[in-house]
């Protein structure tokens, strides 16, 4: 572009000095000469002026054909509102998760011993784009690559006027659940969300949302409608809804930032497979195996209530969440209408009720801040990154993680159904140290430690124990390491 500006200005001047020599080789003025120069000067000068409405237009355009540079090329009109941007991330992960009680091979009271140890996987692979477009439409999709399928993140249509606060949100994208949840999976402390994100079943849904977003990044409410997962394409049964609501309050006290926030969801199952399960993996997606899980109950849905609070002060950060789950269960003896089930779940006397939590506490050694906006969790700047003298940003984080699958539904002493649930009981003591030498790459490593207490598979790791399956305890620890890259 400046090259092109260049041309043009030598070309006016160029102009400008032949004219001016060749006034100075005349002879000397009479007035028809005087009136010869002055129109001559008039005709140059309006030379000039188009010369530099053209290159006005030149610049204008431009402008808006050359990208910005935002983590990705950028490509914004300003004036037209369209915008649009490439996006994505890809996350590579290996880790070793230890087996628990005697060394076998195989599957062995239904846990798969081949299926721990080291292993290594593509966590993620997302490509997408987002932007804007006019009459303050906004638009993002994302699809995932990983374990070679296709697989969809958010793919959302928004709309928010000029100047107003609320904003509504169409397509698949999470359902308000907590703080944990609503921010993305690039942004984390530990490789994986907490306990309560993988146990009580959270997903993206389709549905539709509206929020009231305060300018000033204060005060947020959103509630929306969801219908199940966009990827199960080829069910048509898709009657099961979820109704959720969320609200956070983030005032700035003094040098700290708070974080109070409350969500609840109303989950209602499809009516051919009317139960739920939770489950929970060892703090890693390197296996599949479970320690703790209620299998399947026979249920109309669930309600949940979470809390959140967190605060952020210089360096350090603090949050903790903790959700209860009320399940809305059938009682032996119900009666199905055509074509609909529990789909092989269990009957309990009473309904069952769970709960989980976590609490965390982290901090940058280079002195960074950890970004919050938008009532979620955002990306760290980093101070000195590497490439430009420094060594990049370093944070450390500890957390305590509580899952609670167990629950008396009846006064039986038999430990299964009716009167008992059985998931067992699991509490993770996790550290982690994350890297980032520049804003968009960051290296993870983290170990945990998952203290499990009875639950379907004590009397797998302890089959000789004299102790009650309520009193059997193992543990089962987990290193791993996380490369991403986003842009």
């Amino acid at each position: 572009m400046k090259t092109k500006h260049s041309i043009l200005l030598a070309a006016a001047s160029t102009l400008t000095f032949s004219t001016v020599a060749q006034a100075q080789d005349a002879p000397v003025e009479t007035a028809e000469t005087t009136t010869d120069a002055e129109a001559q000067m008039e005709f140059l000068k309006a030379q000039v002026e188009a010369l530099q409405a053209q290159v006005n237009t030149l610049s204008s355009k431009l402008t808006k054909a050359e990208p910005s540079w935002k983590g990705a090329p950028q490509w914004v009109d300003k004036d037209s509102g369209w915008s649009f941007k490439p996006k994505g991330f890809v996350q590579f992960d290996a880790g070793y998760v230890s087996t628990p009680g005697p060394n076998l091979a195989g599957t062995v009271g239904g846990l798969n011993y081949n299926n721990l140890g080291w292993n290594m996987r593509a966590r993620r692979l997302v490509f997408g784009a987002e932007g804007t477009l006019p009459g303050g439409f906004g638009y993002k999709a994302e699809f995932n690559f990983a374990q070679s399928t296709v697989d969809y993140e958010d793919i959302i249509l928004t709309w928010q006027g000029a100047s107003s606060p609320l904003q509504v949100t169409v397509g698949n994208f999470y359902p308000l659940s907590s703080l944990e949840t609503m921010t993305s999976s690039r942004l984390g402390s530990f490789m994986e969300r907490a306990g309560i994100t993988e146990a009580f079943n959270y997903n993206r849904r389709l549905g539709v949302a509206l929020a009231y977003i305060d300018p000033a990044d204060v005060l947020s409410l959103t509630a929306g409608v969801w219908g199940q997962e966009i990827n199960d394409n080829t069910n048509f049964n898709r009657t099961a809804w979820q109704a959720s609501v969320r609200g956070v309050y983030s005032p700035t006290w003094g040098d700290t930032r708070l974080h109070i926030g409350a969500n609840f969801q109303h989950r209602v199952n499809a009516r051919d497979t009317q139960n739920v399960r939770y489950r929970l993996r060892p703090f890693s997606q390197t296996t599949d195996q479970r320690f703790i899980d209620t299998n399947t109950i026979a249920a109309d849905g669930d309600d949940i209530l979470g809390a959140e609070l967190a605060a952020i002060h210089g360096p350090i950060h603090f949050v903790t969440e903790a959700q209860k789950v009320w399940v809305r269960g059938y009682a032996p003896g119900k009666v199905f209408g055509p074509n609909n089930s529990a789909g092989g779940g269990s009957f309990y006397t009473d309904d069952p009720s769970f709960w989980g939590g976590y609490a965390e506490i982290g901090f940058y050694l280079t002195g960074e801040t950890r970004a919050y906006k938008g009532a979620k969790w955002d990306r760290v700047k980093v101070l000195k990154p590497v490439g430009k003298g420094g060594f990049g940003a370093v944070q450390v984080n500890a957390r305590l993680d509580y899952t609670n699958l167990n629950d008396a539904t009846g006064d039986g002493g038999a430990l299964g159904a009716p009167n008992f649930v059985n998931g067992g009981r699991q509490t993770g003591y996790q550290l982690s140290v994350i890297w980032n030498p520049i804003d968009y790459v960051r290296v993870l490593a983290q170990y945990s430690r998952a203290h499990v207490n009875a639950g379907p598979r004590a009397a797998t790791v302890d089959p000789t124990g004299s102790a009650d399956i309520l009193d059997r305890k193992f543990n089962v620890d987990q290193v791993g390491v996380r490369a991403q890259v986003e842009f």
